[in-house]
């Protein structure tokens, strides 16, 4: 599994040149649920589902191919991808969209790999194996050279601790999907709002470069799954809203319930409390 994981790596960055092909092109089209969709989501789509079919014999459900629940429902093991989170970013141009790969097993994630091309960011993740980050100048540099082995020896774990200087909690936001809720939420604390785009909010998280991530609206289990066991086994945890557990994926319905993020620097403490206490 773990080869697996570094394989998984280099599609993402492979699926990520494409992406960036398309980036500052203003063409889109718009979904039955009134969402963008650009030629960057459907190239990246294709090239995503291709590879990842030459790497395991697992199907492959995308936010541009849904899986039907009957083909998945029992599947101990399925791709579930994002080919291009954050299609509004990626049309302000302000760099944060992300790549989404995840590996579902028995409707948990045990593999996830997330990539901000626009920021050569990527982080992955494995079940008991660790999450880890990679240095942006140094993928920057050895792009053209990219194979598993240099995800395997250029790999920095990512320990959950808190790296920000600053004493006040660091609560990430929207740029796009903010609601009156989670400013309500937020506004109970002494907190510092920063903005993040996509999966990079939860990826802050586990990065130690932020507390805590509330997020009150829409979301899709192809948004969440490949950042959520990146946060994991950082120590840190999303708790949905309804059973204060960690989000179910596989369900017949892709939508998540809301959620709160915490990182590990958060769990157990005050916010933390409060929010497995309320009704």
């Amino acid at each position: 599994m773990e080869s697996l994981l570094y394989q998984t790596a280099l599609i993402a960055t492979e699926a990520g040149r494409v992406v960036l092909e398309y980036y500052g092109l203003e063409n889109f089209d718009l979904k039955e649920d009134a969402s963008p969709v650009t030629k960057a989501d459907l190239e990246s789509h294709l090239l995503i589902t291709q590879r990842l079919q030459e790497i395991a014999d697992f199907k492959v459900c995308s936010e541009e191919s849904v899986l039907d629940y009957k083909d998945r429902q029992d599947l101990d093991y399925f791709w579930l991808i994002d080919p291009l989170d954050g299609t509004k970013d990626f049309l302000a141009q302000n760099g944060g969209f992300t790549i989404n790969i995840a590996l579902i097993h028995k409707k948990r994630p045990i593999l996830g790999v997330v990539y901000a091309p626009a920021f050569y960011q990527l982080y992955m993740a494995l079940k008991d194996f660790g999450s880890f980050s990679f240095e942006p100048e140094s993928l920057k540099r050895d792009f053209e050279d990219l194979n598993p082995q240099w995800f395997k020896d250029n790999k920095q774990r990512l320990s959950g601790a808190r790296i920000v200087k600053d004493s006040q909690i660091i609560a990430c936001d929207s740029m796009f999907h903010s609601t009156k809720q989670t400013q309500e939420f937020l506004s109970q604390y002494d907190v510092k709002i920063q903005k993040y785009g996509s999966s990079l909010k939860i990826c802050a998280l586990a990065e130690g470069k932020a507390d805590l991530y509330p997020r009150f609206n829409g979301t899709s289990e192809w948004d969440t799954a490949a950042s959520e066991i990146v946060l994991e086994e950082t120590g840190g945890v999303i708790l949905d809203c309804v059973s204060k557990a960690p989000l179910v994926y596989n369900k017949e319905s892709f939508r998540n319930n809301h959620f709160v993020a915490f990182a590990k620097s958060q769990v157990g403490k005050q916010i933390y409390r409060d929010f497995c206490a309320l009704k």
